[in-house]
């Protein structure tokens, strides 16, 4: 003789039931645990002075990218960076994969270009609208690259710890071999 499922005899009521007083519990004790700690708020003056800072250190690194030293952009990045180049692309995670990632492209590229047409800090957020230009040498296996891309970036303790760029809606992004040697 089979045993009888307890979950067959229930109905879509006593489902929806103990999903609500699960919830419910769950949601008292996530919002309990998420005040136990100091609030800290900071004045206006403190809170546009983090905002500048953190701008500054986006406006530098897109200045600096043009260096093409992945050693110099290492000193922006925090050592447990995240760092997705588009959606769909893999995360690069860590300092040591930013800095592999960029010298592997750095190596085949004449000059970079990079123009912030506009920046915005809200607290540890700064999102930027650029124009990301590559010049690769001629006869480089890297190729000539041109993106409009929208830059998130959270900074925590004056580091870049998440980056991540989208394409711009609507923009052409250009991707063509290097011109020939």
């Amino acid at each position: 003789m089979s045993e009888k499922n307890p979950l067959d005899t229930l109905n879509r009521r006593d489902l929806v039931l103990g999903a609500s007083v699960l919830a419910m519990f769950g949601i008292r004790d996530a919002a309990a645990a998420a005040h136990t700690g100091p609030r800290i708020e900071l004045t206006e003056a403190q809170q546009a002075a983090l905002e500048k800072a953190n701008a500054e250190l986006i406006t530098n690194f897109v200045r600096d990218y043009a260096t093409r030293d992945a050693e110099v952009l290492s000193r922006y990045v925090a050592d447990d960076i995240v760092y997705q180049i588009t959606t769909g692309l893999p995360d690069i995670v860590g300092i040591e994969a930013f800095r592999k990632h960029n010298d592997g492209m750095f190596k085949g590229l004449d000059k970079v270009e990079w123009v912030n047409l506009r920046q915005f800090a809200i607290g540890q957020i700064v999102i930027n609208d650029r124009i990301d230009e590559f010049y690769p040498y001629a006869g480089s296996k890297t190729p000539r690259m041109r993106f409009r891309v929208a830059g998130y970036f959270l900074i925590e303790n004056n580091k870049i710890k998440v980056w991540r760029d989208f394409p711009y809606p609507g923009s052409k992004q250009l991707v063509e071999p290097a011109p020939k040697a």
